[in-house]
């Protein structure tokens, strides 16, 4: 295993780079990034333990960088087996990534190295530095809120110790949520919470260390459970993500105004809550409520139709001249499609191999970037060739950027267009008929 000795260092290798990917992160891959809360963020110098919940693999340390605005190169902590190959292991030295061994992930001797990492971890604090850890300790497959390990607690008393506890080191916790996982032109909300101490459990800690790792976990997590959206019902889980978003659509689509995506989360929190008091007060009444859901998810998938089209304005005429535009736009979508496609697709051929698709946006944004770094400046070149022009050919690189998520646009668009004309054709029979009549029944639950 390579030396993590100094990782905390300044690197301006790492400064160019991370610039580079901001750029990629927040502009081009996400329609819109949303901070909320970044006044809560400790003053660089000041020793600030960063956690939050873990949902999207590397995208997420991704999300946590676009918070400092001062410069701080933060160090995070992730799972070991990632390290095992030592060319892999350097590339995340540089993206200052510690590894802590899991059980699972490896042997004993292994698991005896993440002492090293915990009391580097705990020295990078001390001297008031930023670090950044998954408390759960993998990413979970859903919108809820998995169980704390014992390595995050570990960390923030190693670096109390060696500062005699006077070091009073502030925990940040933080919510991330993604309208969608997977895919490219997705929105982001990051929502900064209040940073806390936790003198409270130093003497507990001197006397009894687990106990005291149980109680800062239980802590941190009850924290950052009010801020998460939490789905606990594990059984009913497709059930409540269809209501979260159907319910606090519905209400957005009433307002004078539409709900920003801030608004919307709110909203979607609001909603599991209300299911969770309806299965609380009525058993009977919750069951119901999720008899009509998977009958009303059933239909949708047999006839391949999405929720937003149910009970919807749509017509032939206004969807029809959608589809004008899209042919008079046609010209515009052929020039990004030639420039971009192959970096479009080129992690598409990754992405169906893999099974976890909680790193579908990882390898989508991971994959692109690094093509897209070989293939502009490939670009740049052919066109200065033809062209012997290097204002041209700058010019015309700058443009396929600029136009690269008109592939995704016009693709959403063609789609969204063949669910339209596919509920057009099917309205007023039985089956499109019984689908109004559930949502309106759903929708009933949720009023008053």
């Amino acid at each position: 295993m390579i030396s993590f000795e100094n990782i905390d260092k300044y690197s301006y290798g790492y400064r160019i780079m991370y610039s580079l990917m901001k750029f990629a992160h927040n502009t081009i891959f996400y329609d819109e990034v949303i901070i909320i809360g970044k006044e809560n963020i400790p003053k660089k110098g000041e020793p600030c333990f960063a956690i939050s919940n873990h949902q999207n693999g590397l995208m997420d340390p991704l999300a946590k960088l676009t918070m400092f605005d001062d410069l701080r190169q933060p160090v995070f902590i992730a799972r070991g087996d990632i390290f095992k190959k030592d060319f892999i292991a350097k590339l995340l030295r540089f993206a200052k990534i510690l590894p802590t061994f899991r059980s699972r992930d490896g042997d004993r001797s292994d698991i005896r190295k993440n002492n090293d990492t915990f009391e580097t971890a705990g020295e990078i604090l001390s001297r008031g530095g930023t670090v950044i850890m998954y408390p759960e300790a993998q990413h979970q497959h859903g919108r809820y809120l998995g169980e704390f390990k014992k390595g995050f607690p570990r960390i923030c008393f190693a670096a109390e110790e060696f500062s005699n506890y006077n070091l009073h080191l502030k925990i940040l916790p933080i919510c991330l949520h993604y309208t969608h996982y997977e895919r490219l032109g997705s929105k982001l909300l990051i929502i900064v919470g209040t940073p806390f101490t936790f003198e409270e459990f130093y003497e507990t800690h001197k006397n009894d260390p687990n106990l005291a790792f149980s109680k800062l976990n239980d802590k941190t997590r009850s924290i950052l459970k009010e801020m998460v959206l939490d789905i606990d019902d594990k059984e009913n889980y497709n059930n409540y993500d269809t209501l979260r978003l159907m319910i606090s659509d519905s209400r957005s689509k009433t307002q004078q105004s539409k709900f920003n995506y801030y608004q919307h989360f709110l909203e979607e929190k609001k909603v599991v809550q209300e299911i969770d008091q309806i299965k609380l007060n009525d058993f009977q009444k919750f069951e119901n409520l999720m008899d009509k859901t998977k009958q009303y998810q059933d239909g949708l998938k047999a006839l391949n139709l999405r929720d937003w089209l149910i009970n919807s304005k749509v017509n032939w005429g206004f969807s029809i001249l959608k589809d004008i535009g899209l042919f008079l736009l046609f010209p515009i979508f052929l020039f990004s499609f030639i420039n971009n496609g192959i970096l479009y697709y080129a992690p598409e051929m990754i992405v169906k191999k893999l099974k976890d698709r909680q790193l579908f946006s990882t390898i989508r944004f991971a994959v692109g970037f690094v093509t897209s770094l070989i293939w502009y400046l490939i670009l740049l070149m052919i066109l200065f060739i033809i062209s012997k022009s290097i204002l041209f050919s700058l010019l015309w690189v700058f443009l396929s950027i600029a136009l690269f998520k008109l592939i995704f646009y016009w693709q959403k668009s063609v789609k969204k267009l063949f669910h339209t004309y596919r509920y057009l054709l099917l309205k007023g029979s039985d089956d499109i008929n019984k689908l109004k009549q559930l949502k309106v029944e759903i929708l009933d639950f949720f009023k008053g």
